[in-house]
């Protein structure tokens, strides 16, 4: 593909609204205290901002069970509010992508209570119901939350489909009638200023008709064959507003990010897998580094030419990635928190930014099931208990694994509540803030925070980090990371050590080359090849062994 769209310049940031910043004093994020932030994403090089849920919603699933599709939930503000920021991030030169769930709506959505109140009406076949009783659902399908994928409606002597949570409703995506709401939706959107959309669990979409029973108890419902042709009444919206389609697309493999790429064929200009971020289950006692580099080199080789990768190590459903890839203890927080990005951020694609990850924000540390408003891992916690797992057990693997991590409340200063609100916020800040907080890293010139400013200057202005061709490099050392990029001629060198222990580099040599930046202090008697647990390093390579 050729490198021609604004996109693929670009660094794009996450912003989850309920913990990025509180302006009204409730302990909950909110659009206008996005707006006071605006100059803290210029600082940080951003180019566009990805905002996740924002819409009225039952706040079942943190606002991914919309009740309406074209407001602004009360708690973030009011669609004033919303046309303020869209005009202050379009005079700061930041374009915004804005979230948008097509596989569900809340069972509180006016398109789902009319289905309730009349099964003849034409909101019935809005959703997927089939035949049932009160003892026999209509198949052994599973939702992504690990309980059935069906709720009983009485009345109607049927099930609707969740593939979510109960309050989540399918939407009947073979119905047109469904295509044409949401492209009112998305034009509705675009005239208020919008650059884009994130269209949240597109894999979902297509649904095997037969409603057959299956093993896994979840293959009829996700990466069913040809799902993204149900989108194709949307594409219209996105070209004649010269929108960014990003595809949130778990599961897919790289023939079918290919196909779904194509600008003739496909839908989206962009796709968030997830291959990559699955080793994190595994890191435990020690982190695959063979295979994840195996797994991000053949997404990376796979689309050169055919698509564009997107980058990314964090976002709201994930763990930190400094405590799941990384180490987040002592010095190594810092020291790993910076590999990563380094690693990750200069490999060819758009990157993603997800609020927080810039400061090295480590899990959350939570001890207590009351400590999570998560509605996965509340009800994670409730089976395991059902199923007679110990308590501790369940805890530990929450505090590893649970979506909280990654939405605990930016910390902006060392004040209480990390500057994020003068009011006990949502939910509790991970620790350590009053060292790890904006202001802090902000005057520290070894800090994570300019560690990425320096990274995101550097994607930006050299060609062939932004274009160039990646290769990866054979080091002869399991727990180093080593690529190329180039770019007529023009090489640069990524080294990464991904471990605790030291590595060495073996297979070339690296004198010849430029070091331009690295998360440790430089010792001109040291030995190059010797690389230092979670040292990072970037080489204008200046001669090829």
């Amino acid at each position: 593909m050729a490198d021609t769209q604004w996109w693929q310049h670009a660094v794009g940031y996450q912003i989850y609204p309920r913990s990025f910043f509180d302006s009204n004093h409730d302990g909950v994020g909110d659009l206008p205290g996005i707006l006071t932030k605006i100059d803290y994403l210029q600082s940080l090089g951003v180019d566009f901002v990805w905002l996740s849920a924002f819409y009225p919603s039952g706040n079942v699933d943190s606002g991914y069970d919309v009740t309406n599709y074209c407001d602004v939930a009360p708690q973030y503000g009011t669609l004033a509010d919303f046309d303020r920021l869209v005009a202050a991030f379009h005079e700061a030169g930041i374009k915004l992508v804005i979230d948008l769930a097509l596989n569900h709506t809340s069972d509180q959505h006016p398109w789902f209570q009319a289905a309730l109140a009349d099964p003849q009406g034409p909101y019935h076949d809005y959703y997927l119901w089939q035949p049932a009783t009160a003892t026999k659902q209509p198949n052994n399908w599973q939702s992504v939350f690990g309980d059935s994928a069906w709720t009983y409606v009485p009345d109607q002597q049927a099930a609707y489909l969740h593939t979510f949570a109960t309050e989540q409703p399918d939407l009947n995506w073979q119905n047109p009638a469904v295509h044409h709401e949401m492209v009112q939706i998305m034009q509705w959107w675009a005239e208020r200023g919008v650059d884009g959309f994130r269209f949240a669990g597109v894999t979902h979409l297509k649904k095997r008709v037969d409603f057959a029973d299956v093993t896994p108890a979840t293959a009829y419902y996700e990466n069913v064959a040809d799902t993204v042709t149900l989108l194709a009444d949307l594409k219209p919206v996105l070209t004649q507003n010269h929108l960014l389609a990003i595809g949130e697309a778990g599961g897919i493999d790289p023939r079918t990010a290919q196909r779904w790429l194509d600008p003739a064929t496909g839908f989206f200009d962009l796709l968030l897998e997830f291959d990559h971020v699955h080793f994190w289950e595994q890191a435990t006692p020690k982190l695959p580094v063979a295979a994840l580099r195996a797994t991000l080199s053949r997404w990376q080789q796979s689309l050169e030419g055919t698509g564009w990768n997107t980058l990314f190590i964090e976002n709201h459903d994930l763990p930190r990635a400094v405590s799941y890839y990384g180490n987040d203890q002592g010095e190594y927080r810092r020291r790993s928190a910076k590999a990563l990005g380094m690693l990750y951020l200069l490999m060819k694609g758009t990157p993603f930014i997800y609020q927080g990850q810039e400061l090295g924000l480590p899990n959350a540390g939570f001890t207590k099931i009351a400590d999570y408003r998560d509605l996965d891992s509340r009800r994670y916690y409730q089976r395991q208990r059902a199923a007679g797992v110990a308590e501790p057990q369940i805890l530990s693997q929450l505090a590893l694994q649970s979506r909280d991590n990654a939405r605990t409340p930016m910390p902006w200063t060392h004040q209480q509540y990390g500057g994020f609100s003068d009011h006990e916020p949502w939910l509790q800040l991970a620790p350590g803030v009053t060292q790890i907080n904006v202001e802090r890293e902000s005057h520290d010139p070894h800090a994570v925070l300019p560690f990425y400013q320096q990274l995101v200057r550097i994607k930006k202005s050299v060609p062939a980090l932004r274009s160039g061709r990646y290769e990866l490099i054979d080091t002869g050392d399991n727990q180093l990371y080593v690529y190329r990029r180039t770019l007529n001629g023009d090489n640069w060198l990524v080294v990464v050590n991904m471990s605790d222990q030291p590595a060495t580099t073996q297979n070339f040599d690296l004198t010849t080359s430029e070091l331009i930046l690295t998360n440790l202090p430089v010792d001109a008697a040291s030995d190059d090849r010797q690389i230092q647990p979670w040292e990072a390093r970037l080489y204008h390579w200046r001669r090829l062994e």
